[in-house]
């Protein structure tokens, strides 16, 4: 990892409680390194062998982003998150299976927070 941020990431590892301040924090270094577009954005068609440079720049610049987010989300997991990700050919693949994994219980841990604080009333 070549940014001083990119320590943030392995001094807080995902376990799977903790994937929402995990997760904050990856966004930041991913805005940081310019790399958070390929979580949103579909990686470019290859282009035609007679395609303007900048059709073949744009590609190889999301297929560098992705590798270098996928570097990062990688390396800030716990080893067991590692291997049940170690397919998926994008970022994006591993943040939505994060999602599906975790979100739900986040989901559920407010609902749970709100309903503790009506209750104290």
């Amino acid at each position: 990892m070549s940014s001083p941020l990119s320590v943030i990431l392995t001094q807080n590892k995902l376990t799977g409680e903790n994937f929402n301040d995990w997760k904050r924090d990856l966004l930041i270094i991913l805005n940081f390194e310019k790399h958070s577009f390929v979580l949103t954005q579909p990686r470019p068609p290859t282009p035609a062998i007679d395609a303007p440079d900048r059709d073949f720049v744009a590609l190889e610049r999301w297929d560098n982003s992705n590798l270098s987010a996928m570097c990062y989300i990688r390396v800030s997991m716990s080893n067991v998150l590692q291997k049940q990700h170690e397919e998926h050919q994008t970022a994006r693949q591993i943040m939505d299976n994060l999602e599906e994994m975790f979100g739900e219980q986040t989901i559920q841990a407010k609902t749970d927070a709100i309903k503790r604080l009506m209750n104290c009333r």
